[in-house]
């Protein structure tokens, strides 16, 4: 079997696929961590970058992500200090870095250059702040070995690039350049011709987005081998472009516009072009109309401002380039998006802004567009009492029955046509593989939001502008899909609001943090449980079933109820729900309590008398604590500590700790914090929880088992370690309805 998996496991790129086999057992979990090569972090979902390392010690490639991209400027709240300073010191193997939308520093440009610059290979930061030229330099003076860098910087305001010419001076391969300066005043050219020049025989991607310059003339006379170039460039009249002419090899090409001046440039191309980007393109001008009709190769065509007063556009598109998979048009009609979904069938990334929709249209694409992953459509404009008559349900239904590889999904209906509450129970139920999701002025009451809520399974991101739900409708949808990360959106009126998934501990000001305030401890206490009862399951034991108890008062319609409900069942990811309704609604939240039975556990004292696996805990002063561990009864906070050791001994608890205090210190210098001890008095057995500063080592647990007095020891029993998939069924008291 091990054969097997290690031949198996090497093909297998799709992280949710990787997710999925480590929790099939202890030793595929075990093969996923030593083999995972590449891990994308949601910094705002993150435990700690020492975790990761701890998890995936071999990572070769990371991502670190903060908010998505349309949100507001001022919501990069997410400090990459930590991960920076560990990828320092821990991340040995990794040689592709991907930062997006985060603050990061000068200084962490510097740590990061210095101590991980000649091992990476690969370089993106894309839309982060607080870096300035010198931040740069870094970059240009210790990563001399990379082969891909892209930056993608706000607030970067300089006079000079020494940095670029710094960089040409120390790299000799790099082959993917891309650069996106917003803040920069004057040409590009000069500073980016050295590169050009050091890097002309390994550079095949090009992308520069600014003033790039007119005098081109000489900037591709060095990059014989480049495939892929997007430019800023206008060809002028009446400007001498001397013997410019683009690579042979050229694959893909973005410039600003095509005209005749540049006729003599891109007509060698048209049979090898695989892609496009235009800033603009225009039906009403013969030439460009007539080289798109001799582009038969063309799989990728993005156009960001569209002139097409006779709205041929797309049916022009769909005659003459069969071939494409991906297309972005911003002008169309209902009759052209038909005649896309029939001239284009291996189209898989559709974009389109139309003047009016059709059931007609959308039924067309359910049928015909089947590899159709990424769909948004934008319907009219914004106006004022306009009348909304035309109901799109059933070709919302029938497109999304019809394309079942659809992961994204953009619905804005500005026109007549609406979605009504029913509509977006059809998202629900046939979206079963939608991603990301984003509507604006669909449905018509809360009542389509909860239909919506019923299906969906695999959504991680939901914005929404202009949608008739309430706040507390939209806060109830965050905290029923279990997978969903980000929601955001315009709800009432021109007020931006955010809300965020069922983390506590987010660090800004939203309306999900403003109901989180009051539950927050609980939420803690709750998934903490959770994932210390599945910690204590033996190796390759699953967990069949498991019972929740918890004692709570709210009133039936009470938010923080539901949302202490899904953190515990987020704590131990439910897949069954039984809820038992009694108790006394004026009693607070006393304790929460995790049974787990018919299981093995790596720990024969977390067994209670009814042999299945128990821990209970309850808020002491306002913090989380473990009170319970099988028939134990120990106090121990779950808050600030990462390494605890679990003893079960004869009562002897000064005499053990003494001898454990002295047997840690001889190892490693390892400091315990402090110990808890329960007892059994029938029965002259103690269980000893203590709790040290770092984790000891293994020779150190062994020394700890051989204490005449200690009958068994477990270590590394971590609050904040990952937890495994389970099938639980909950029980929960208290006087509220679901």
């Amino acid at each position: 079997m091990e054969t097997v998996l290690d031949c198996v496991i090497p093909y297998i790129h799709d992280g949710n696929d990787l997710n999925s086999i480590s929790l099939v057992s202890r030793k595929f979990y075990e093969l996923d961590c030593i083999t995972r090569k590449h891990v994308t972090v949601h910094l705002h979902y993150a435990p700690s970058p020492f975790l990761l390392n701890q998890r995936f010690p071999f990572l070769e490639s990371l991502t670190l992500k903060g908010f998505p991209d349309d949100f507001e400027y001022g919501h990069r709240t997410a400090d990459v200090t930590p991960w920076i300073r560990e990828i320092a010191v821990s991340f040995k193997c990794l040689k592709a870095l991907h930062i997006r939308r985060l603050f990061i520093c000068d200084s962490n440009i510097e740590l990061l250059a210095k101590t991980r610059g000649n091992d990476l290979r690969s370089l993106k930061i894309y839309k982060c702040t607080e870096i300035s030229e010198n931040g740069v330099m870094y970059i240009s003076i210790y990563c001399d070995k990379l082969t891909t860098l892209c930056l993608s910087l706000f607030s970067f305001d300089y006079d000079s690039a020494k940095w670029l010419h710094e960089l040409a001076l120390r790299n000799t391969g790099i082959e993917t350049f891309s650069l996106e300066m917003y803040e920069r005043h004057g040409s590009y050219y000069e500073d980016i011709a050295p590169l050009l020049k050091s890097c002309g025989k390994s550079l095949v991607s090009l992308r520069i987005k600014g003033d790039y310059g007119d005098d081109t003339r000489d900037t591709f006379s060095y990059a014989v081998n480049l495939k892929h170039l997007f430019l800023p460039i206008n060809f002028e009249f009446n400007v001498d472009y001397g013997s410019f002419k683009f690579p042979p090899t050229i694959r893909c090409l973005g410039i600003d516009e095509l005209s005749e001046t540049s006729a003599p440039f891109v007509l060698p191309l048209f049979n090898q072009l695989r892609e496009l980007e235009l800033e603009c393109l225009r039906f009403d001008d013969p030439f460009q109309c007539s080289f798109l009709q001799r582009c038969p190769n063309l799989e990728v065509l993005c156009a960001k401002h569209v002139r097409d007063p006779l709205h041929k556009g797309l049916q022009l598109v769909s005659q003459f380039l069969k071939k494409l998979r991906k297309l972005t048009f911003n002008s169309g009609t209902p009759t052209g998006l038909i005649a896309v979904a029939q001239g284009c069938p291996n189209m898989e990334n559709l974009h389109v802004k139309l003047t009016d929709i059709s059931n007609e249209a959308l039924e067309c694409i359910g049928s015909n567009l089947r590899n159709l992953s990424d769909f948004d459509m934008e319907v009219g404009e914004i106006r004022n009492n306009t009348t909304r008559d035309l109901l799109l349900d059933n070709g919302t239904r029938a497109m999304l029955v019809g394309c079942t590889k659809l992961e994204k999904l953009g619905i804005h209906l500005y026109a007549t046509a609406y979605l009504s509450d029913v509509g977006l129970g059809f998202i629900g139920k046939y979206g079963v593989n939608l991603r990301f999701l984003s509507l604006t002025r669909i449905g018509e009451s809360d009542g389509g939001l909860l239909e919506l809520s019923k299906g969906c399974p695999k959504l991680r991101k939901l914005r929404m502008i202009y949608c008739p739900f309430s706040k507390q409708a939209v806060t109830g949808f965050v905290f029923n899909i279990h997978s969903l990360r980000y929601s955001w959106g315009i709800i009432h009126g021109r007020t931006y609001t955010e809300f965020f998934a069922t983390r506590p501990n987010f660090k800004v000001s939203t309306i999900a943090a403003q109901v989180l305030t009051k539950p927050k401890p609980y939420l803690t206490l709750a998934e903490t449980l959770g994932k210390l009862a599945s910690q204590l399951l033996a190796g390759g034991s699953g967990m069949k079933s498991a019972k929740v108890t918890h004692a709570i008062g709210g009133a039936p319609n009470d938010l923080d109820a539901r949302l202490l409900r899904t953190m515990v069942a987020k704590g131990i990811r439910i897949s069954e729900e039984r809820v038992i309704l009694h108790g006394s609604s004026k009693k607070p939240l006393d304790i929460i309590q995790i049974q787990i039975a018919d299981v093995e556990s790596s720990f024969a004292s977390a067994i209670s008398e009814s042999r299945d696996i128990r821990v209970e805990g309850k808020l002491i002063d306002g913090v989380p604590h473990l009170t319970k561990l099988g028939a134990f009864e120990v106090v121990v906070s779950l808050i600030g500590y990462r390494h605890i050791i679990l003893c079960r001994q004869v009562d002897q608890p000064a005499r053990t700790i003494r001898i454990i205090r002295s047997i840690l210190d001889d190892e490693n210098k390892v400091y315990v914090r402090f110990t808890s001890v329960g007892r059994t008095p029938i029965a002259q057995q103690a269980v000893m929880v203590i709790v040290v500063d770092r984790e000891p080592t293994e020779k150190a647990l062994k020394r700890i088992s051989k204490i005449p007095a200690v009958k068994e020891a477990l270590s590394d029993w971590s609050p904040q370690a990952s937890c495994f998939d389970v099938n639980v069924s909950l029980m929960f008291t208290g006087d509220y309805l679901p």
